[in-house]
């Protein structure tokens, strides 16, 4: 028996140049695709005080009373450091919430533009209409320090520098 070999014709394949253009492309997709999946997840970092001193430490030394009673809420910064502003989440009876900047409530007293200094202290009303249906306000502090970048906010969460007000 004799075999038969079969040869097809015009069956070309890639030629080596656009292989090689191929991978190259490929490569460079998948590095960049690793590249901002890392640098999403890296924070910039944020200081304050000089010399500088990361500002999620800066955190551990912010001290201020927070207090609301009869339609007035007041501040009183007790520490040496700076208070920028304040972050209110508002949290209803269902566990629903919602979370404003004081500087978004139209309190009789503004916010003081370059945040609430040492020993400072700040009064304002907020009324029952923009607090809803809420039962606890919990108040957390915001920072401001320096970046690479310029000047940027931090806020300071879930620590002992957090208070919370029930309604």
């Amino acid at each position: 028996m004799a075999k038969k070999s079969r040869r097809r014709k015009n069956k070309e394949g890639l030629s080596p140049i656009v292989t090689t253009v191929l991978l190259v492309a490929l490569t460079v997709v998948i590095t960049s695709v690793i590249f901002l999946w890392f640098r999403g997840m890296v924070q910039e970092g944020v200081t304050k005080f000089n010399p500088p001193k990361n500002i999620a430490l800066v955190c551990d030394d912010v001290h201020f009373d927070a207090t609301y009673n009869s339609g007035v809420f007041n501040v009183v910064n007790s520490a040496n450091v700076p208070i920028y502003s304040l972050s209110l989440k508002l949290t209803a009876a269902d566990g629903s919430y919602q979370t404003k900047e004081i500087t978004n409530f139209s309190i009789g007293n503004t916010w003081p533009s370059t945040g609430l200094g040492s020993g400072g202290t700040f009064s304002g009303a907020i009324g029952s209409s923009e607090l809803g249906n809420a039962k606890t306000i919990t108040v957390s502090p915001i920072l401001i320090g320096t970046s690479g970048s310029g000047k940027k906010t931090f806020l300071c969460e879930g620590g002992s520098y957090v208070q919370e007000i029930t309604l």
